[in-house]
């Protein structure tokens, strides 16, 4: 049988791993409940290619490429996504996955198809059987270069996760609520919208050219395609409107038009080559980088764009969600030597464009350009730009495109760092590469210099990962004094140190050769209030709109945070909420609405959220902690002996380094309260030892660790020794420090010991302050904000 469509053998290539076909035969069930489903949706015949044969239907003397080139050229491709599919060496990866990825980008079509309602829809439509661990899932995003989105097949229950069936014993107890019926009907429903766009696309082959012209030239997103021979008179109209809107003094839209805010999106890899889009990804973060130099612009950061990666939404409808006047939208094309970029600068209100350039260039000269190109879209907006601006602007990071090509993928990979130590060894091999060729790259050795910073997480001596932190960070600075990355690196190092006017001083730095930096904004943000300051509150909210838009996550868990230190629990858990509705994910949203529940002794709801975390990542150190403190806090001792009692296991991931909670004080807290009081103390002692030895820098603390946090747990065994003086110093050491515990000295059990005392009074007294402080400056920002109707849209 022929497919729908001529050119093609098939319409449907089933790929899977014939592993996952043995014993219950799970494929074979599923392609048979397709064909069905597929017999009732559509009027004709649909073809499938689906291989029974264990040998996948090829001998070791057949030529695989031209025996599948044929089968392989089919309308739509699925994948059955296993816990076995996502193997490199694998038959099924190579020779059918990655080689129909290839075919499908460069025939008629294109890989990727605009359905009939707008949005875009990939010919590859996997199918998931298993949850997948994150370097599978990176892969399979890697190679389709985006992110994945499957259709599942996954029963989910406590402990289990595995394909869902046909008929199952226990439908009700699958966690998905998911039935197998509706999930074959999903994929049913995704094959005909995508056969009826392509029927759409084959007879309307001028639609299909007018596609690739724009994919070519960038002249236009789809929405703007419809602007034809009215455009003129539109535009002519919304020009006089403006005109009169302003005279008339009609503030509103017009102030925002006006504003010198600006998006710059991710540019498209028009290689269409994922192992080339740390390239794209590059060029785009330093034009970005340059452009938050010039303090008469502000800047959304690369965090609140990269979810437009390859968006099919409006420039009006992403100026609208990042609260920008201007997006800045381009491409990136490399062969051989050679570049091309192109760049517009778009009016996000009117989609009008303001300013576009193209660029053909050697790839030696890529470095020059994105000084040249940041320059251009300031002038279009006719921002000021100072000499010393420009100065730093036209810097070039490195004298060897080489080097620079090589930091840029190491750059790549610390963007990426899912909390893996091999995601930084893999950035520091990278990074030393770019070093070798160019010992004066100053980027390189801030990255560097943050590199080992993060590497003292994972047991490095301390000072190893300091000196070697420090090092770097001070090549980094000397090489370019106009470069944010070193100071910010020897602040945070000097701050979990305890050297406090260090990090003062170069926060200050960084904050002054970068203010429209959002990371940079943040950090000096809270040094002004651990100041006293209560500018630091507004930064800090300010950061949080320039660094995330209203879909990120993350914009939702940087606002609780303001909240909670406002103590307003109701806004915050809202916050967290809905966080946690736009990445379920996640262990963060599940972890801090434990965290709330357990400070409002919201303990059922505190366990809940944690279980829920557990099924995520079972090993985080903090998860077991909570979990501890949810049994401790409900009187259910045992529990709580079962989760501290990991800290053997816990250690041993870190290497040399310490825990990064003190499990030994709160297990020995637990047996004081069991009536165990030898084991108790000895635990205590031991963790006495432990924070003595990090305090006097011959046990590493972990890079994350303040000095502060580490004199706060030596207060925690002290006071259960019985050393109460003791204790009340390590508590102003904690604080001197700066180490603040936002529920106050009084609610913590560990130190109930020390009420009564005038010395633990003043402590409190000084800690209350500083959180009533805290408390003011930021419900003062957020007034000022709601004042100007910037939150009102938070919770719609």
């Amino acid at each position: 049988m022929s497919a729908i469509l001529e050119g093609f053998e098939y319409d449907i290539f089933i790929s899977y791993r014939h592993k996952d076909n043995k014993g219950d035969q799970w494929v074979t069930e599923f392609v048979n409940a397709l064909k069905t489903e597929l017999e009732a949706t559509f009027k004709e015949d649909i073809s499938i290619y689906f291989d029974t044969n264990p040998h996948d239907g090829l001998l070791e003397t057949h030529n695989v490429d031209k025996s599948l080139e044929g089968k392989l050229k089919c309308l739509i491709f699925i994948p059955m996504i296993s816990q076995t599919y996502c193997d490199t060496k694998s038959f099924a990866w190579q020779h059918e996955f990655v080689a129909f990825n290839k075919l499908a980008k460069e025939d008629q079509f294109g890989r990727d198809i605009k359905l009939s309602n707008g949005n875009v829809a990939s010919r590859i439509l996997p199918i998931k059987i298993h949850d997948l661990d994150a370097e599978d899932k990176s892969l399979l995003e890697s190679e389709m270069g985006g992110v994945l989105r499957a259709i599942e097949f996954i029963f989910k229950s406590n402990g289990v996760s595995r394909p869902l069936r046909g008929v199952e014993d226990r439908p009700q107890e699958n966690l998905n609520k998911t039935f197998y019926r509706d999930q074959v009907n999903k994929v049913g429903n995704a094959i005909k919208d995508l056969v009826s766009a392509m029927k759409r696309n084959r007879d309307n082959p001028a639609h299909v050219i007018l596609e690739e012209r724009i994919e070519v030239t960038l002249a236009s997103r789809v929405t703007r395609k419809r602007i034809a021979v009215a455009a003129s008179i539109l535009i002519f109209l919304g020009i006089a409107f403006a005109w009169l809107y302003y005279k008339a003094g009609w503030g509103g839209v017009l102030a925002t038009l006006q504003e010198k805010s600006i998006a710059v999106l991710p540019f498209e890899n028009m290689n269409h080559d994922a192992e080339q889009d740390y390239f794209s990804n590059g060029i785009t973060e330093d034009i970005l980088n340059h452009l938050t130099k010039i303090s008469d612009l502000k800047v959304k950061s690369r965090t609140s764009t990269l979810q437009y990666k390859g968006t099919q939404k409006s420039i009006t409808e992403i100026g609208e969600e990042l609260s920008v006047a201007n997006v800045v939208e381009g491409s990136v094309r490399r062969v051989g030597d050679k570049v091309r970029i192109v760049v517009q600068l778009i009016d996000a209100k009117t989609d009008i464009h303001l300013w576009s350039e193209t660029y053909d260039r050697d790839f030696k000269d890529v470095l020059s350009l994105q000084s040249e190109i940041a320059i251009e879209i300031a002038n279009a907006l006719e921002a000021r730009l100072t000499e010393v601006e420009k100065k730093n602007i036209q810097k070039e990071v490195s004298q060897n495109i080489t080097a620079y090509d090589y930091f840029l993928k190491a750059r790549e990979s610390f963007n990426n760092f899912n909390f893996k130590e091999r995601d930084i060894n893999n950035a520091m091999q990278l990074v030393n590469q770019a070093l070798q060729l160019d010992p004066n790259f100053s980027k390189a050795y801030g990255l560097k210099g943050r590199l080992w910073n993060t590497l003292g997480y994972f047991g490095k001596n301390q000072k190893t990962w300091y000196d070697s932190a420090m090092y770097f960070s001070s090549k980094a600075i000397a090489i370019d004094p106009s470069s944010p990355e070193g100071y910010l690196v020897k602040a945070n190092v000097n701050r979990q140190l305890g050297k406090l006017e260090d990090a003062k001083s170069n926060f200050h730095k960084a904050y002054q050769v970068a203010p429209n930096d959002p990371e940079v904004m943040n950090y000096y943000g809270y040094q002004l209030l651990r100041e006293q300051n209560e500018q630091g509150a507004d930064l800090i909210l300010k950061s949080i709109g320039k660094r995330y838009s209203m879909k990120d996550p993350e914009y939702y868990y940087a606002l609780s945070d303001a909240y909670y230190f406002t103590k307003d629990i109701t806004t915050e858990e809202q916050l967290l909420k809905k966080a946690k509705s736009l990445d379920p994910g996640s262990i963060e949203p599940y972890m801090s609405l434990a965290y709330l529940y357990g400070q409002s002794n919201r303990f059922d709801k505190q366990i809940a959220e944690l279980k829920e975390a557990e099924k995520i990542n079972p090993e985080y150190d903090f998860l077991i902690d909570q979990l501890g403190w949810a049994s401790f806090n409900s009187n259910d001792l045992e529990n709580a002996v079962k989760y501290w009692s990991k800290y053997p296991e816990i250690e041993a991931r870190f290497q040399d380094s310490t825990q990064t909670v003190p499990f030994r004080a709160r297990l020995g807290m637990t047996y004081l309260k069991m009536g165990r009081k030898k084991e108790a103390e000895a635990l205590f002692k031991e963790d006495m030892q432990i924070e003595l030895e990090r305090i006097s820098g011959k046990r590493g603390q972990g890079s994350w660790m303040s000095l502060g946090a580490v004199y706060y747990d030596l207060a925690l065994d002290y006071a259960l020794l019985g050393r109460s003086a003791e204790a009340v110093q390590s508590l102003d050491s904690a604080f001197h420090y700066q180490f603040y515990y936002n529920t106050g000295y009084e609610k913590d059990p560990a130190l109930q010991s020390l009420k009564g005392r005038e010395d633990f009074k003043k402590a409190c007294k000084k800690m209350n302050e500083f959180e009533n402080f805290r408390k003011r400056a930021f419900s003062n920002a957020l007034n000022r904000i709601e004042a100007s109707n910037d939150l009102k849209k938070t919770f719609k």
